[in-house]
């Protein structure tokens, strides 16, 4: 029987898994961008909806302004002449066995919703959200009181080392672009209410959204769902978020600057970068492949044989690119005693030099393809984890077949393409190093 339930669980998996590679794609009536998968193989619908409403434009007096915006939707919402409190918003949630969310990061706001794909529960989860989004109300009250949780939050995560390592190696990543902002307390306390409702009815519209679908679902009942929803907001935004481009460092000005700041945590936190690609720069998977190698594969990475095998200089230690719309930054970080920052410092500067001027091996390049094929099943064994992949492919404006195409891709890299993609993207001489509780 154990046998059995393994076999099944693995068929199911593969059977979301291939029906991930077809996304179906065409522009709403009311102007949103669709992109659905069908999933048939379980009851359920995940949806999400994402708007240009980001925190890149938000005030320099009112930094959080659009994430504080995104998390009051829910708190309480003007449907037909009656107040939804939410207390019944959570309510009926539960009783429909639903889930629904709304959050903001630096470039979009988003809304998900998960339900059942009965009809029943389906179109009540479907009317609840529309009700939720057709006219929050933003109440000063449950304002001040979200107010006071970020404010207890920023105070908490300020006082740890790794939170002042991310703040101040954004601020020297990015610069004076918007991405190097973080709220304070006193920009949290200086938004106000009518600064939620304005900010909401000039940037949340149904043109231009981008709406992700992956589920029991076909696409005449997506249609109909979203009748209902975007009948529920504006037809277009009133403002267009503006975001400048991420500057590259000038690789004629070798910086190679060191910020150290004190702390009096155990360990040393450390993080090493510079701004690197975009996602859909080509040279895209050659530096997925070459990180790969460099410190995203785990123990068989080359920094953590040079820090952690060979001297013992740090429990774990990692490198990511992280790309999006915009170009992301290339990084590496660790933790290590505070006696020994510089020598590990020293090493992983070393380790990354040496691998942008050489390259992999050819054995490493060909482990790193395996095992990157090899994993790609885990990254849509779910529907949510179909929707995580498929609402960054519509947000970044990438090919439809991006999913059928990874492996594809992966196993297309050369040795000369990660060398040059790691030569022309990164400089070892031009990262900027953080390294909070400096000895």
């Amino acid at each position: 029987m154990k046998h059995l339930l393994v076999v099944i669980i693995f068929s199911l998996n593969a059977t979301v898994a291939q029906a991930s590679a077809k996304i179906n794609h065409w522009v709403h009536s009311s102007g949103a961008l669709v992109y659905l998968v069908e999933a048939r193989t379980i009851p359920m619908i995940d949806l999400q909806i994402d708007w240009r409403a980001g925190s890149v434009n938000d005030p320099k007096t009112q930094l959080g302004l659009a994430a504080m915006t995104a998390s009051m939707i829910d708190k309480g919402s003007m449907f037909n002449g009656r107040l939804i409190s939410e207390a019944e918003v959570s309510d009926r949630l539960a009783d429909l066995g639903a889930g629904l969310s709304f959050s903001a990061s630096a470039e979009r706001a988003s809304m998900r919703l998960r339900t059942l794909s009965d009809e029943k529960k389906k179109m009540a989860a479907i009317d609840l959200a529309s009700s939720v989004i057709k006219g929050p109300v933003f109440d000063s009250k449950v304002l001040k009181r979200e107010q006071e949780r970020t404010v207890s939050a920023i105070k908490e995560a300020d006082l740890k080392p790794e939170t002042k390592l991310s703040k101040e190696f954004d601020r020297q990543i990015y610069g004076k672009h918007p991405f190097a902002d973080s709220p304070t307390i006193k920009t949290i306390q200086a938004i106000k209410s009518e600064d939620l409702k304005r900010f909401y009815a000039s940037r949340y519209a149904a043109k231009g959204s981008k709406v992700t679908v992956v589920g029991d679902i076909g696409r005449l009942e997506v249609d109909q769902l979203l009748d209902r929803l975007m009948a529920s907001i504006p037809k277009e935004p009133k403002e267009q978020q503006k975001v400048p481009d991420v500057l590259r460092f000038d690789k004629n000005k070798a910086s190679n600057l060191i910020i150290k700041i004190p702390h009096d945590a155990q360990q040393a936190h450390i993080s090493m970068g510079m701004p690197a690609i975009a996602r859909k720069d080509s040279d895209y998977f050659p530096m997925l492949v070459g990180n790969y190698i460099l410190g995203g594969g785990g123990f068989v990475s080359r920094l953590m044989q040079e820090v952690r095998e060979k001297r013992g200089l740090a429990y774990s230690i990692y490198s990511y690119v992280a790309p999006g719309r915009q170009i992301g930054p290339f990084v590496a970080g660790m933790q290590t005693q505070k006696s020994q920052a510089e020598l590990a410092v020293d090493v992983m500067k070393k380790t990354i030099g040496d691998f942008i001027a050489n390259g992999p091996t050819d054995e490493d390049l060909q482990a790193a393809k395996n095992n990157l094929v090899n994993g790609f099943p885990l990254r849509i064994d779910s529907n949510r984890k179909i929707l995580d992949n498929v609402s960054s492919i519509a947000w970044n404006d990438l090919p439809l077949d991006t999913l059928d195409q990874w492996t594809n891709q992966l196993r297309q890299v050369t040795k000369d393409q990660v060398i040059a993609a790691f030569k022309k993207n990164l400089d070892v001489n031009q990262m900027v190093t953080v390294v909070v509780g400096a000895p």
